[in-house]
């Protein structure tokens, strides 16, 4: 939020850093739901498929509605959203590819059968 009002707010981009602001008070409410539940003595679940799925995501569009909008001077190495998109690009494939998360996503939260989709 504070980089699209210090470009001064552009337009082309409010939608995006719109479903960055949501998407950031989603995570940080499932991730409380999460620790709250550890917390009471709950093992971690398949749920945390979820959270794994949404965050590197996430974490990818974050980083390029924030270089979209720094334009050219953002993809420079130098700066810490450039370095941090190349990072995002690793979610999800480290931790489980997103790919085995849905997999537990579909047959332990959703219940349907084992196999290919």
């Amino acid at each position: 939020l504070r980089l699209w009002q210090a470009q001064g707010r552009p337009a082309s981009a409010s939608d995006r850093v719109a479903d960055a602001l949501i998407g950031a008070r989603a995570y940080q409410l499932f991730t409380y739901a999460g620790a709250s539940r550890y917390l009471d003595g709950e093992p971690p679940g398949p749920e945390s498929s979820l959270n794994k799925v949404f965050w590197s995501e996430y974490d990818i569009a974050l980083h390029e509605t924030a270089l979209d909008l720094l334009g050219a001077e953002g993809e420079s190495a130098d700066t810490d959203w450039a370095e941090g998109y190349v990072f995002s690009l690793a979610g999800p494939v480290y931790a489980g590819t997103n790919e085995i998360q849905r997999d537990i996503i579909a047959e332990r939260l959703l219940g349907l059968p084992k196999g290919r989709r």
